[in-house]
């Protein structure tokens, strides 16, 4: 399957749907206008799909990162990150960084000397997994349409405080994703929680979320192209693998002509090289005093 094709149809849906909703959530008092482009080619970072950079009305950066761990190189590659879009962009930046339910506190300030940096904490700890859970699902079996705001609380739910592993929390809120009447409410919902689990979610979650959004309109479109992207590009390998063999053989008999007999340990290396090689051979193939001087090529 076509994976960058998933990734530029899926993620930009949540990319979109946070950038609308994410301040009102998180109780950020700034105004999102544009999402930020932040590729730094000339710097090395780990980057993932749950990182998200957009611009503010004020005329400065709002930077989010989602976090289940709590290293104190995580923070240090925040700051690099940030020194590094300071840079490129000359604007000033807000950096909110989401802990999952498992972290309570962390450090948010790092002295560099020369360099002072501090970074926002929110903690989906203090937000109670079950109790939202309960709630959706109230609202879902009743067939009522959710906010956004409730929508990101869903696909949240796995950050979340809750009695379940977060794998468990994962799966339930697919299942409850799936269960979703309204369409496009549904989608929304499915396009967050995809690129959630890019980041944090296991084997078993994503065999469920794929089950789950193979089946959905957008999702089986995905597949159909990826289908037929490969088939396209296992004919393309066959064509050129059929091209290849047949330039061997030629120059196989073109050889067995000349010399009457090859070995066979020869012919199997001939099979393998490269056209470029078997063209050369070609070339110089009637220069030759003997068969052994193919060896050079091998």
């Amino acid at each position: 399957m076509d994976y960058e094709k998933i990734e530029d149809s899926v993620l930009k849906s949540a990319m979109d749907f946070f950038q609308q909703n994410a301040v009102d959530f998180f109780g950020i008092n700034t105004k999102i206008i544009a999402p930020a482009q932040t590729e730094l080619k000339d710097i090395k970072i780990n980057t993932n799909f749950m990182d998200y950079t957009f611009y503010t009305e004020d005329g400065n950066y709002l930077h989010f990162e989602f976090q289940t761990t709590n290293r104190q190189e995580d923070i240090r590659r925040f700051m690099f990150y940030d020194a590094s879009l300071h840079y490129k962009g000359n604007r000033k930046i807000r950096t909110v960084v989401v802990y999952s339910s498992d972290i309570k506190k962390v450090e948010n300030y790092i002295d560099a000397g020369s360099i002072k940096y501090n970074m926002e904490a929110y903690y989906m700890n203090n937000i109670d997994g079950d109790e939202k859970y309960n709630y959706l699902k109230n609202k879902i079996d009743n067939n009522e349409e959710l906010t956004n705001e409730e929508i990101l609380s869903l696909t949240f739910i796995p950050l979340m405080k809750g009695k379940l592993t977060r794998t468990e929390r994962t799966i339930r809120s697919i299942e409850l994703a799936d269960k979703i009447n309204i369409s496009d409410s549904k989608l929304k919902c499915l396009t967050m929680l995809y690129a959630l689990l890019e980041k944090f979610g296991d084997a078993e979650s994503k065999k469920k979320f794929k089950e789950v959004f193979n089946m959905t309109e957008i999702g089986k479109m995905i597949l159909e192209d990826g289908i037929a992207k490969g088939m396209e590009k296992g004919m393309e390998k066959g064509i050129e693998k059929g091209r290849k063999e047949g330039k061997a053989q030629l120059l196989l008999k073109q050889l067995t002509k000349r010399f009457n007999k090859i070995p066979n340990e020869y012919k199997n290396k001939i099979m393998e090289l490269p056209d470029e090689t078997i063209e050369i051979i070609g070339l110089e193939l009637f220069e030759m005093k003997n068969v052994e001087e193919i060896e050079k090529y091998f």
